[in-house]
């Protein structure tokens, strides 16, 4: 038997081997592509049940939120309607000179009246 013979044997050894290779990870392929879809079937199913099952706690809940947030601003803007109220009763209080220059302003915007 010549080298060429074998050579060309060894090669189509080779080629058949090759082809299987490629058969089977072809075969691999599909049934990984098959069981993804199942499962991606299976997970949409069982996210679809959980939110059925649990929608009236998510409702609870969203509505706990819904309410919390409401009296939280109720407050805020009560607290700031109360600065505001006692911005205004300081401002009124104060008497400022209606003459900068005043020499006797000193005198009547002292912090103390006590000597």
């Amino acid at each position: 038997m010549s080298y060429a013979e074998e050579i060309e044997r060894v090669a189509e050894e080779c080629r058949r081997r090759s082809a299987l290779l490629l058969d089977e990870l072809e075969q691999i392929n599909r049934k990984t592509a098959d069981t993804s879809r199942e499962l991606t079937a299976a997970a949409a199913a069982e996210m679809r049940e959980f939110c059925s099952a649990h929608s009236d706690e998510l409702d609870k809940a969203r509505a706990e939120v819904e309410e919390r947030e409401r009296l939280e601003t109720a407050a805020r803007e009560q607290r700031e309607a109360i600065a505001r109220s006692i911005a205004a009763r300081k401002a009124s209080r104060d008497v400022l000179p209606v003459d900068q220059e005043d020499e006797e302003a000193a005198f009547y915007q002292r912090e103390t009246w006590l000597i």
